[in-house]
Order: structure tokens, then C-alpha cells, then sequence
């Protein structure tokens, strides 16, 4: 079974697999699974072995190791990784806050980008890292190659809506780039649920993230060679998560995204899909 037939099944499983979720309270003295404490730093690091498949072409799939994890939420301000944010509203079932959020494309091209370390995040670094690939290439239809360049870190930040109804857990980002790099926005939507807790417990998220045009041309583009229009890419992922003692947990995940059609139909990308898996045993150092 190949990457895509893995992606079908975790999106199957993660829409018709759904029950009740406890979600975080207001008022938990200490952090778990269904509660964050506030004012608390909660620090982990997993080690185990997974990777990150790569669709540039003749990029190498990048192998993750090592996946170590922070937060802090305060009364207003809170970091999640490498997202910051300010609370603006908090109420019984909805919650407004402002975030920033780096630009997440450009693991596929760079090994040493912190995202491809924080999963799901990245910060910004010192200049001149070796690039993943050489980001020239040629499609099927023998556009040509479009020449190498640097792809720089990039940072969004907007709005963020998110809210629990009936069991479920929601997020709505409304995100601008700000750091002058492609002047583009991205809508990112997600769900949240429980799937079960057979040996541990099981989680599902389906969601979609909107590109413009700006971001998915300043990754994927190249001027007089290919201009790419705006992309919609949808993922699912299931989790889990099994505790081994008071410092030692099992934790497992697959996350399958389908890119878009301007993503996939550069000259520099080789096929719809990317899949994030990995397995580990993760130790809490602070909770």
C-alpha cells in the first residue's frame, strides 16, 4: 500500500471514527491531555523514528527523529511552538485571539528549517542554510526548468477563531504575511475529535488550508516560467497516545495532505500528496 492509500484510510477513519471530546477547561491547576494549566511552561521531547515525504522533485523525503514539543498559555499571551499569541476573547465555547505563524512550505526545501524540528512550526534561524534540493526541475509537459533560488522564512499572523460545540473542537485562522516576503494570506480551518480509547486514546482532525496565489507562486513559481493561482489543500490526521509512566508516554501519528492543483502541476513537484508519520516514546520533563 502505497503513501496515498495510507492518506484515504487515515481520512476515512478520521471523518466516521468520531465521538464525544473533553476539552480543556478554564480553571485546571495542573496540565493533561484535556486541560492546560495556566501560567505553566509544558516541555517534552520525543525520540523514536518517522519522516516527511517530500514532493519536490529530486528532494529526498526528510526523516524526523527527534520532535521535541513547548508551550506556555498565560492569562492573555501564550506561545504553542513556534505560534505566538494574544488572547483577545475568551468566553464558555468561543475564543478570538491574534496569532503568528510561520509559512510552512518551505520544509520542502530546506532540511535545517525548525518546522521540520517543531512539527508544525518554525522560527526564524540564521541565513545560508544548505537547501533540501536544488529547486530547479522540469514537468511532463517540458516546461522548463525554473532556476534556483532562496526560499526565506517567512511569517503570518490574523486572527484566530476557535471554539467546542457538541463534542467537537474548531479552529479558524485568517492569517496575512507580514514579513514581506509574497505579501499572501491563508485561510486554515480544522476540526477536532476523539476516536476512541482502545490501549490508549485516539485522536482525529480534518481541516483545509487556503494559499494564495502570492504564497504558492513565492514556493512554486517562477515568473515567464510558471505562474501558479491559489491553492486549496485538505489533510486529516490520527493520533495516538498511550501513557508508560508519570514522565514516559507512547505516542504515534499519521498526517496525509493532498496539494492542491497550483502546487502540484509546478514543474518542481512531483505528485499530489505529502505524509507525516511518527512513533516514539515522548518524556515530559515539565507539566
Amino acid at each position: 500500500m502505497g503513501w496515498r492509500g495510507i492518506c484515504h484510510i487515515a481520512a476515512v477513519l478520521a471523518v466516521i471514527c468520531c465521538s464525544d471530546v473533553a476539552l480543556a477547561a478554564d480553571d485546571c491547576a495542573a496540565s493533561s491531555d484535556e486541560c492546560v494549566a495556566v501560567g505553566r511552561w509544558n516541555l517534552s521531547v520525543a525520540l523514536g523514528a518517522g519522516i516527511r515525504t517530500n514532493p519536490v522533485v529530486h528532494a529526498k523525503d526528510i526523516p524526523l527523529i527527534v520532535v521535541p514539543q513547548f508551550s506556555y498559555y498565560g492569562k492573555r499571551f501564550f506561545i504553542d511552538n513556534l505560534d505566538p499569541g494574544f488572547t483577545l476573547f475568551e468566553g464558555e465555547t468561543n475564543t478570538v485571539s491574534l496569532i503568528a505563524s510561520p509559512g510552512y512550505d518551505r520544509v520542502f526545501f530546506y532540511r535545517s528549517d525548525l518546522q521540520n524540528i517543531f512539527i508544525g512550526g518554525t522560527t526564524s534561524v540564521a541565513g545560508g542554510k544548505r537547501p533540501v534540493v536544488d529547486t530547479g526541475g522540469q514537468n511532463s509537459q517540458g516546461l522548463r526548468e525554473i532556476p534556483a533560488r532562496p526560499r526565506r522564512i517567512t511569517y503570518l499572523a490574523g486572527p484566530e477563531w476557535t471554539f467546542k460545540y457538541a463534542g467537537v473542537s474548531g479552529q479558524l485562522d485568517y492569517l496575512h504575511e507580514i514579513t514581506g516576503r509574497n505579501h499572501g494570506d491563508e485561510i486554515r480551518a480544522a476540526l477536532g475529535f476523539p476516536v476512541g480509547r482502545l490501549a490508549g486514546s485516539w485522536t482525529a482532525n480534518v481541516g483545509v488550508t487556503w494559499k494564495s496565489a502570492g504564497i504558492v507562486n513565492y514556493y512554486y513559481g517562477s515568473p515567464g516560467l510558471y505562474e501558479a493561482g491559489w491553492a486549496l489543500n485538505p489533510f486529516a490526521k490520527i493520533g495516538y497516545s498511550r501513557p508508560l509512566s508519570r514522565k514516559w508516554k507512547l505516542d504515534a501519528f499519521v498526517h496525509c495532505e493532498r496539494l492542491g492543483n497550483a502546487i502540484a502541476d509546478s514543474p518542481i513537484v512531483r505528485g499530489h500528496y505529502v505524509t507525516t508519520a511518527f512513533v516514539g516514546a515522548t518524556y515530559v520533563i515539565h507539566k
